[in-house]
């Protein structure tokens, strides 16, 4: 019974993973690329208090307006310089939908499913691959 929750468990997330690069890909191809100056680096300290991670403040321009955007990324020391230029892209009806142009950025939930998808559908498949003789 357990092999079989982990082998459809293994299959959903799967099927999730490639569902999410394949939109990923299409934000990608039907995107407006831009280039986006970081303005700060924003200090977010965590839970207890006892270490900051920054998160960049990004810059760019849409028809002649300013828009600003935070990634959901954060590191220390920080990812990016203040001044430094990051590629970005965003959908055209909607300009707050923002990615970095960079492998993390477009497919880091594809490579964190995946991660997951793949050993849990291994081991409950391969539990009925052994005891149907395949293996």
């Amino acid at each position: 019974m357990i092999h079989g929750i982990l082998a459809l468990l293994g299959v959903v997330l799967l099927a999730l993973g490639i569902k999410l690069f394949i939109s990923s890909r299409e934000f990608v191809a039907k995107g407006i690329k831009t280039t986006a100056t970081v303005i700060d680096n924003v200090g977010i300290e965590s839970d207890d208090n006892k270490s900051v991670m920054y998160s960049p403040m990004l810059e760019y321009q849409v028809a002649g307006e300013t828009k600003k955007y935070m990634p959901n990324m954060r590191a220390n020391p920080p990812s990016y310089d203040i001044g430094e230029q990051v590629q970005i892209v965003y959908r055209p009806n909607n300009h707050q939908d923002v990615r970095i142009l960079s492998y993390w950025g477009v497919y880091l939930g594809t490579i964190i499913l995946l991660i997951f998808s793949l050993p849990i559908l291994i081991i409950g498949a391969g539990y009925f691959l052994f005891k149907w003789g395949f293996i």
